[in-house]
């Protein structure tokens, strides 16, 4: 028999970082299916959090039984490493992860901004927040701004003032992986160029009840607007009315409201344009026959419509096909999707999100497709890279995200009665070698050299 599941060590995940249940909590008070206890595990990987098996399963509510059969399912599909009593990220450091296991080390992974206290000085966080909508203000004169930073607001900017800002900023986002994060930290570090605070909170997977957590920051005085990203699962919910009719500035972030809710600004990724610069580089290395394949995301279908409007415009795309709703250890639809890429004779695909990209390579390569030799990937995500499966990426700029989610946080604080705005960030194409020119195009490169 194995030794106890309590000798098997592995970092664990705090309670600000999954939402886990306080002591007492019963365990029908939480269930997952299949698909979000794995998208949990890719989660914490994502931040490399090594998984324990015994602590996955307490966080789960669930048995080491069925946390084991998870890890397996995850590393068939080739997206994370099996190691004694629990799991890592594909490129970890074996030796080192052996080592924190066997000392039953401790790692705090919480982003800087949600470990900020509550209790911090006056000087950090203001008690008071001063009514900076009372401060007439000159919308046609941008003179006499008597800082460099404060002329970024042109069109906010007092005549002979500039308001001075205080207090905190409150952001929601969902549970701590992939690039909300990095967002989440950018957000801090252009909030103290301001003088301003942020205090975070995590949305998890069990569909916890976002008012209560946006009612919680506002519970703080100080708090002068609001940055969030409603979680996945919330598209219908009172979440939306409730933001619509809330008492401070509200900024949404990589998400589009559902139809009817109107009257809020929001930041996105442009992903029509990042969409666009991926096709255009498939075509310019020869490529004409293209695939998109997509796992279920808030940001998918957007993909999905940029990805049908601009392919079905260009007359030298040979073919394409749409696979959608694809979960990157579903062994079944993950071949699914590479028997039609090979059957097609497909040479590039763009793939979200990042797990998925890696488990479609894996199983191509199984058929004797090699990445990116005979198919070129572009993956959308770009957080996920272990050293063990590089992929060109499209990446959401996070600090551009940040900066501007504050940016208009800030303008709309100072004039409440501005028509809303979207803002719209294009990706960063990161080149990291899986995509490459159609075997043809390189032949006829060569010989046009000799």
């Amino acid at each position: 028999m194995q030794q106890q599941e309590s000798e098997e060590a592995m970092t664990v995940l705090t309670e600000s970082a999954t939402g886990v249940p306080e002591a007492g909590t019963s365990v029908d008070d939480k269930k997952y299916l299949p698909a979000e206890r794995q998208d949990i595990i890719l989660g914490m990987l994502s931040r490399g959090i090594v998984v324990r098996v015994d602590e996955l399963a307490r966080t789960l509510d669930t048995t080491p039984i069925t946390v084991r059969r998870d890890l397996n399912t995850l590393a068939n599909a080739g997206l994370i490493r099996r190691v004694r009593g629990g799991a890592t990220a594909l490129g970890d450091d074996v030796t080192s992860t052996a080592s924190a296991i066997s000392t039953g080390a401790y790692i705090d992974h919480t982003p800087a901004i949600a470990r900020q206290p509550r209790n911090q000085s006056p000087t950090a966080r203001h008690i008071m927040r001063p009514d900076l909508r009372a401060i007439p203000v000159d919308m046609t004169s941008t003179q006499n701004v008597p800082s460099s930073r404060a002329s970024r607001y042109d069109a906010t900017a007092p005549h002979e003032l500039t308001p001075t800002l205080c207090g905190t900023i409150g952001v929601m986002f969902p549970e701590p992986s992939f690039n909300w994060p990095l967002t989440s930290q950018a957000i801090e570090k252009e909030a103290s160029v301001h003088d301003l605070a942020a205090e975070a909170r995590s949305t998890t997977y069990d569909n916890g009840d976002e008012v209560a957590i946006v009612e919680d920051l506002l519970n703080d005085s100080s708090v002068i607007g609001l940055i969030l990203a409603p979680s996945v699962r919330m598209q219908g919910s009172d979440i939306w009315h409730w933001l619509a009719d809330a008492p401070v500035p509200v900024v949404i972030a990589e998400r589009e409201p559902p139809f009817g809710i109107d009257g809020l600004d929001m930041v996105m990724t442009d992903y029509r344009t990042g969409v666009r610069q991926a096709v255009e580089l498939f075509v310019s290395l020869g490529h004409r026959r293209l695939a998109l394949a997509l796992t279920h995301t808030p940001v998918s279908n957007y993909i999905e419509d940029c990805w049908r409007s601009i392919t079905g415009r260009l007359d030298y795309v040979e073919g394409t096909f749409v696979r959608t709703n694809v979960a990157p250890y579903d062994s079944v639809g993950v071949e699914s999707v590479a028997k039609q890429a090979l059957d097609t004779g497909t040479t590039a695909m763009l793939v979200h999100s990042d797990w998925l990209a890696m488990s479609l390579a894996q199983t191509l390569e199984r058929h004797g497709a090699k990445v990116p030799d005979d198919i070129s990937i572009i993956s959308v995500d770009g957080y996920i890279t272990p050293n063990s499966r590089p992929l060109t990426a499209l990446r959401s700029a996070h600090k551009e995200l940040g900066r501007a989610c504050v940016d208009l946080l800030i303008a709309r604080y100072l004039h409440p009665e501005r028509p809303p705005q979207r803002v719209m960030i294009a990706p960063e194409l990161v080149d990291r070698g899986s995509a490459t020119a159609t075997r043809q195009t390189a032949n006829v490169a060569q010989s046009a050299a000799q």
